[in-house]
């Protein structure tokens, strides 16, 4: 047990501080998958993850892990992530892995806001499910750049490579657990990751300096790793020729500067936060010959510069290079660094320039005349090689010393100029000597060379605007123009950079930090709308030949556009931007889709007070039925130039409305047709309604006798535009489930009114009931409709008058009206009647006045009712007609010796 102990110790004493430490992920916090042909659709639940490539119906696997408990700058030994393959079509085809860009949640993720969210210049692992089982690959560095921050932990996105290919992955919902995605990992917490390099200088000069000419020298700290510049760097430097000679001086820069001792070549400087470049200026004004300026961190002598600059020559004379002819004598010299336009003529001034020993002025060495041949050379500085040649004088020069040939130059009193071209872009230098002059202080002859300077892209220009489908852009002129693709959905653009003479700059994009391009929208249909920034702006890939493509643009507006390409940063190696020519028109844009909402409509219940409607009975809407629609981008934006002439949505466009109802059948002959309904209107910024009319009304089909039900009418339509843009959720529905509602009951009644056969005195007014009934089922059948107190202007009318009853004997009145008594009723003719009031409703007071003495006889009456409420009285032949009773007046009953009775109520 001691030795185990005493072994454990030994251990840990020594790994020490290199101890490892290990974490298992059993599961991902959050995964799901993407289904591009239904792109709302969320599958965070979901146990098995399909990853499908197929144009229109992609599939996509998304996972998140959690590190926050591992330290930033933790050193990642291990990051194995296991994947459980549970369906595959052996086709063996690899899968993708991509770092997504943005925040995503499992509950809500779905393609629209997430489907083409990940970095697709970086594939971080590829792995090939070629069967069912365990698969396995390594996320080093994917989990290292998320532990040292520098990009957000969003998660990973598996693609497929081959078109329609499909597998399937077990998610952290599968059961058994053990079948689950993992990942295992092993880091080091205390020895640190390479989380971005350490600080590194960059030294720049022009290689060849004259003793009595002050030579600058700039200083650039910048990430070791990345080449980025360091703005947060803070430590003191030192400055060193390493010969033992020169004098340094401060050009620009906000730290202290100290050089103790004149001519030893040593100074330092305290480098100040917030800056990353430095100027400084030598003076060497003894010796001569080539050595390496060396620049290093005081306290830690390994944080230097890495030499690319090479050495720098000084002599007693050389080449003064510039960018403008020199007064004699000169002053100050400038030296060349003017940035230039790639394909177009710049000038160069050369001078003869220093001392020598027959002047010991340092100046225009003015004996320097005549024809001279000189050779030329370039340099290129960033980025660090080229293909295209910089030319002087028409003529083309070596990219190195050794190969520069030679060229005539006429020098008077010591000055001449020629012109420079370089048909491509980059940092570059100019180098100029006369090797006919060499002598032992400079074996190589007198030279000179332009500081470093940048030639910049003349213009950039769009090319092969292509949709998400590959189709080609057809620059729609305006509303009525060809569509390209809808908003929010992904596009295509090439851009090229070009020299003035419209030649491909082939090194744009090649540079230490590469440089980009972003694009820039400007509206051009509607002539006033909204005008949305183009969505991943920079994202074009890599430069190639000069030229790159950008396969996930997008826009999130209705309309026409143009594209404008700059700089991706404003300023191409700090000479400024560069703006390309606008794109030609770009579009039609469409919505991606459109949003509904729905009012809550109602049809009018024939009999409110009685809360029911007859079958057979035309209603109509109260509330008509309004469907408010918006147009929306891929992402949901909502596309505000939906509107004028890009509102595309009309009744040529829509579907008829299609109305169904259970149980029963539904009259649709008085709705209007779909040429007119539903009413469209464009309500602006991307809004639009549709409202729904019953034309001259609906009912239900009058047949059989049926007990009554409550409507169940239910509306529909697609919604869809000219262009074929269509609502989510289509079909459109009112009234489901349950119905649209009826503003006071939605039961639905089988009718009828009837009259029944009466007699009585002829002396006495006759009770003539006259009533509506409603079928209540097949074993009750008609029941009094009590609830009826709507139904109005039923009309009365007499015939078939016999015995010693004739026309105009009796006539109708309604006892319910004031002051009815039958007297000066209406005789002959019809009369308009009503219905009691409740509680005595579906009952008509009708009475009949008595004919008097001796007008005793009989008369047929009819009730001229409204058709739902007409019955199959006569059986005999088909069809409904309207209720019928007779009226007799001298006939009683009773015992003989009861010649009258009344009912008193």
């Amino acid at each position: 047990m001691q030795s185990t102990l005493r072994l454990l110790l030994t251990l840990v004493l020594l790994l020490g501080a290199e101890s490892v430490l290990a974490q298992a992920y059993d599961s991902p916090i959050a995964d799901a998958w993407l289904k591009e042909a239904a792109p709302n659709e969320n599958h965070g639940d979901d146990k098995e993850l399909p990853v499908k490539n197929k144009p229109g119906d992609n599939f996509r696997a998304v996972y998140q892990f959690d590190f926050s408990s591992i330290p930033v700058g933790a050193n990642v030994t291990r990051a194995d992530f296991w994947l459980r393959v549970t369906g595959e079509d052996d086709s063996g085809d690899p899968v993708n892995v991509y770092r997504i860009t943005d925040n995503w949640s499992e509950n809500t993720v779905n393609w629209n806001n997430t489907g083409n969210d990940y970095d697709a210049s970086n594939v971080f692992a590829s792995f090939t499910p070629d069967n069912e089982g365990w698969v396995r690959f390594d996320l080093i560095p994917l989990v290292q750049a998320w532990v040292c921050e520098e990009f957000e932990n969003q998660g990973l996105m598996l693609i497929a490579t081959s078109e329609d290919t499909e597998s399937k992955y077990s998610s952290k919902e599968w059961n058994p657990g053990n079948r689950r995605p993992r990942l295992y990992l092993d880091y080091s917490a205390t020895t640190g990751a390479d989380c971005g390099g350490g600080a590194e200088f960059v030294i720049n000069h022009d290689n060849f300096g004259i003793n009595c000419v002050i030579e600058t020298i700039s200083v650039d700290v910048i990430d070791s790793a990345a080449g980025t510049p360091r703005n947060d760097y803070n430590a003191q430097v030192t400055l060193d020729t390493q010969t033992g000679r020169g004098t340094w001086s401060l050009v620009s820069g906000s730290g202290t500067f100290t050089d103790a001792t004149a001519d030893d070549g040593v100074a330092t400087y305290d480098w100040p936060l917030g800056e990353s470049t430095a100027e400084f200026a030598l003076s060497y004004t003894n010796g001569t010959g080539s050595f390496d300026i060396d620049v290093y961190q005081v306290s830690d002598p390994s944080i230097r510069d890495d030499d690319s600059e090479g050495d720098i020559a000084f002599s007693p004379n050389g080449f003064s290079v510039t960018a403008a002819p020199l007064t004699n004598p000169p002053g100050a010299v400038a030296p060349f660094a003017t940035s230039q336009v790639a394909g177009t003529d710049f000038p160069i001034y050369l001078a003869a320039y220093g001392q020598t020993p027959n002047d010991p002025e340092c100046g225009i060495i003015e004996s320097y005349s005549g024809a001279k041949s000189l050779r030329f050379w370039s340099g290129y500085i960033d980025p660090a090689a080229g293909s295209v040649a910089v030319s002087i004088d028409g003529t083309a020069i070596a990219a190195t010393e050794a190969a520069a040939g030679a060229a005539a130059v006429t020098f008077v009193n010591g000055q001449a100029a020629v012109t420079g071209k370089y048909k491509d872009v980059g940092r570059i230098q100019i180098a100029v000597k006369d090797d006919s002059l060499a002598h032992p202080d400079l074996p190589n002859g007198i030279r000179g060379a332009t500081a470093d300077f940048v030639v910049r892209p003349f213009q950039f220009l769009l090319t092969d605007i292509q949709n998400g489908a590959g189709a080609p852009n057809p620059g729609a002129a305006d509303a009525n123009g060809a569509l390209f693709t809808a908003a929010g959905e992904p596009f295509s653009v090439t851009v090229t950079a070009i020299d003035a003479e419209g030649s491909v700059t082939p090194n744009y994009g090649q540079e230490l930090i590469p440089e980009t391009v972003t694009l820039t929208s400007t509206l051009v249909a509607p002539a006033v709308g909204d005008n949305p920034a183009l969505g991943n702006p920079t994202g074009f890939g890599a430069f190639v030949g000069g030229s790159a493509t950008g396969a996930n643009f997008t826009w999130p507006e209705v309309g026409i556009m143009q594209l404008t390409p700059s700089v991706g940063d404003g300023d191409y190696l700090g000479a400024g931007d560069v703006t390309g020519s606008a794109s030609g028109n770009i579009g039609r844009f469409v919505p991606h889709h459109f949003t509904t909402v729905l009012n809550v409509p109602t049809f009018a219940t024939q009999c409110a007070a009685g809360s029911f409607s007859y079958i057979g009975e035309v209603f109509d809407y109260s509330n008509a039925p309004v469907i408010t629609l918006t147009a929306r981008a891929a992402a949901g934006e909502i596309t505000e130039n939906y509107n004028g002439n890009f509102f595309k949505v009309d009744n040529a466009s829509l579907p008829d409305p299609v109305y169904t109802s259970v149980p029963a059948t539904l009259d649709t002959s008085g709705l209007p047709t779909g040429a007119s309904d539903p009413a469209v209107a464009d309500l602006g910024a991307g809004t639009g309604s549709l409202t729904f009319s019953s034309g001259t009304g609906l009912s239900y089909v009058r047949g059989a006798e049926e007990p009554p039900f409550d409507a169940d009418i239910e509306l529909r339509i697609d919604v869809i535009d000219g262009d074929g843009v269509t609502a989510l959720g289509n079909p459109i529905q009112f009234g489901n489930p349950g119905g649209i509602l009826f503003d006071s009951g939605a039961t639905m009644r089988y009718g009828r009114a009837r009259l029944l056969n009466a007699y009585g005195s002829e002396l006495v007014n006759l009770a003539l009931p006259l009533r509506t009934e409603y079928y209540a089922d097949a074993g009750t059948g008609f029941v009094p409709n009590i609830d009826d107190v709507c139904t109005d202007a039923v009309t009365l009318s007499f015939g078939a008058f016999t015995d010693n009853l004739a026309a105009g004997e009796t006539c109708a009145f309604d006892s319910g009206a004031p002051g009815s008594s039958g007297e000066g009723c209406a005789a002959p003719g019809p009369l308009a009647l009503r219905f009691r009031e409740p509680p005595l409703g579906g009952d008509f007071n009708l009475h009949l006045r008595a004919p008097g003495d001796g007008n005793d006889g009989s008369t047929t009456a009819t009730a001229d009712v409204p058709a739902w409420l007409e019955f199959d009285w006569d059986a005999a032949s088909p069809g409904n007609e309207d209720p019928w009773g007779t009226a007799v007046f001298g006939i009683y009953e009773g015992q003989d010796r009861r010649i009258y009775t009344r009912e008193v109520y």
